[in-house]
């Protein structure tokens, strides 16, 4: 059996952020993401020299999840409730902090601890068509989309070093960097799978 359940609550039940997790003042919020990052590792996709970060797979446990072609990696906003994914400076990606864990038939899933809402997982929005281009990833309770919080974590033709695409079970769709933006605060959304992997490559740095 794999190291998690796809269909499970995931540590703890809590209502969905648009339906009950709770109502949070944005200054606390944006007072604990600060006092959060002044301990979070300083973590980049390019060291001072210039020299791009060792790309690094998947293994279970605690993670910092970079986009390789920015140096960014994915968080939420600050004081924001909802639960959307964007690219930060790695220094700042400290809420929520996120993991990953094995479900069975290969497949990973990206659990989240925010200090507010906490126990969740990352997926795919029910908002959103279960194959609809651009529909973006959020963080939320664990279970609460199913297959959608389920994804396939795979090397581009089969080289580990240039980085990893994350695929989405549900919908065959690849996580993106919107436009494969270098900027931070680009929202991460699923895409059709690029043959470059432009804007859909990561790295699984540990914390």
């Amino acid at each position: 059996m794999g190291g998690d359940s796809a269909g499970g609550s995931g540590g703890g039940a809590r209502a969905g952020r648009g339906v009950g997790w709770g109502v949070v003042a944005l200054v606390g919020g944006v007072a604990l993401a600060v006092a959060a990052g002044s301990v979070v590792a300083f973590v980049r996709g390019d060291d001072e020299a210039g020299h791009q970060a060792a790309v690094r797979g998947p293994a279970a446990g605690p993670v910092l999840v970079r986009a390789v072609h920015s140096g960014l990696c994915l968080n939420e906003r600050p004081g924001n409730r909802s639960g959307l994914v964007y690219q930060v400076p790695c220094a700042d990606a400290a809420v929520p902090r996120y993991s990953l864990a094995r479900l069975d038939g290969g497949l990973w899933r990206l659990r989240s601890h925010h200090p507010d809402f906490g126990p969740g997982c990352s997926g795919i929005t029910v908002e959103s068509p279960a194959e609809q281009d651009g529909a973006p990833l959020e963080d939320s309770e664990c279970g609460r989309r199913g297959d959608r919080e389920a994804f396939r974590i795979e090397t581009l033709d089969g080289d580990p070093a240039r980085g990893h695409r994350i695929r989405a079970a549900h919908s065959g769709l690849c996580l993106t960097v919107t436009d494969a933006a270098t900027a931070p605060w680009a929202e991460v959304v699923q895409k059709p799978c690029a043959a470059d992997g432009a804007g859909q490559l990561f790295s699984f740095d540990a914390e």
